[in-house]
């Protein structure tokens, strides 16, 4: 996936228009479609404004970490929305996740190994 496609993913994952996203960080649209179609890039200070505007991980937009952390856009968010809920929320959201792990293995998942598998 390009920088561009990216970009877009995001921003259509947030409901927001490219008029929105250009206001928001301060360009123009035409300058703004250029990074999502290529033909543009933005410099560093509009990155930090894209993250901040599509809360999204800047690794992910920039492309770096692809491969290595295998987080998708969806896990991103599913990470967001799980740091802006109290503490009865997240003890909520992780016993239905244990409840469903649980299930899944049950099922025949292979189970989780490595450091991060407790």
């Amino acid at each position: 996936m390009t920088f561009g496609e990216r970009l877009k993913h995001a921003r259509l994952e947030k409901g927001y228009t490219q008029e929105y996203v250009a206001r928001a960080i301060g360009v123009a649209k035409s300058t703004y479609t250029g990074y999502e179609k290529g033909g543009r890039e933005p410099d560093l200070f509009k990155i930090k404004k894209l993250v901040a505007v599509l809360e999204v991980n800047s690794s992910w937009l920039l492309g770096v970490d692809e491969g290595v952390t295998g987080v998708t856009p969806d896990e991103w968010k599913m990470l967001l929305h799980f740091r802006a809920l109290d503490d009865r929320g997240k003890s909520a959201v992780l016993a239905a996740l244990e409840h469903e792990y649980s299930a899944a293995l049950g099922e025949g998942l292979a189970p989780l190994s490595g450091p991060m598998a407790q």
